[in-house]
């Protein structure tokens, strides 16, 4: 049984690598209408060579990660916040 049978309609994305499994998963969910929270510090990513081998902080890559994602696939938000809208 798929989440829209059980009427799930709200996915939070949490992971390992931000700038990839995290980043489709919630481009996906977003896609398919699910109301989608990525939660930017529950997602870790590592430093990458760039195509000019300078090295691209893992940092940069989760500020940009979550850019691409936010007001258009998700919302990205902290645990801090995903509990308190929890707790209410």
């Amino acid at each position: 049984m798929g989440l829209k049978e059980r009427k799930i309609g709200s996915v939070a994305i949490c992971g390992i690598t931000t700038n990839h499994c995290c980043y489709t998963t919630a481009r996906f969910a977003g896609n398919l209408g699910y109301e989608t929270y990525f939660i930017i510090d529950a997602a870790y990513t590592f430093d990458r060579k760039g195509l000019d081998r300078t090295i691209l902080a893992a940092d940069e890559l989760s500020k940009v990660t979550a850019a691409n994602l936010q007001d258009e696939f998700a919302e990205v938000i902290t645990t801090d916040a995903l509990v308190k809208a929890i707790i209410r």
